[in-house]
């Protein structure tokens, strides 16, 4: 794995969300994959679990729009940016997301581990609207 690799990796992974192409998610990802979310919630393991996260978390989303951007890659983990606005079904309504994570790979060029921080603008917006009333 390099940086190209990296970048390639990324791309794929926009077009899993933009798509909804959860085949793709066997190649960029080992079977024994640590997924995790957000930083204070446990971790999803292995690749059953990670494809099953996606499809129930797509099925929500209509019109996405996601692009990742790669930052940084070395040493076999890399670190990226991503931007996504997209219509969530269930909350009705359409949420701008933006968040970060951090990939490490293994000699194949699977993830085997993801750690990931992201927010919500519609959430965060409501948020304070609410605790200024």
């Amino acid at each position: 794995m390099n940086n190209n690799d990296f970048q390639g990796w990324c791309a794929t992974l926009a077009t899993v969300w933009n798509q909804g192409k959860l085949a793709a998610l066997g190649q960029l990802f080992s079977p024994t994959i640590r997924y995790q979310e957000h930083p204070f919630e446990p971790a999803l393991l292995g690749l059953a679990a990670v494809v099953g996260y996606w499809r129930s978390t797509l099925v929500q989303h209509q019109h996405v729009e996601c692009a990742i951007t790669p930052v940084l890659f070395a040493e076999g983990r890399g670190v990226a940016e991503w931007r996504t606005k997209l219509y969530h079904q269930q909350q009705q309504q359409t949420q701008d997301l933006a968040g970060i994570f951090i990939v490490d790979f293994d000699a194949q060029g699977q993830a085997y581990e993801l750690r990931e921080w992201w927010l919500a603008k519609a959430v965060e917006e409501q948020i304070l609207c609410n605790a200024l009333d």
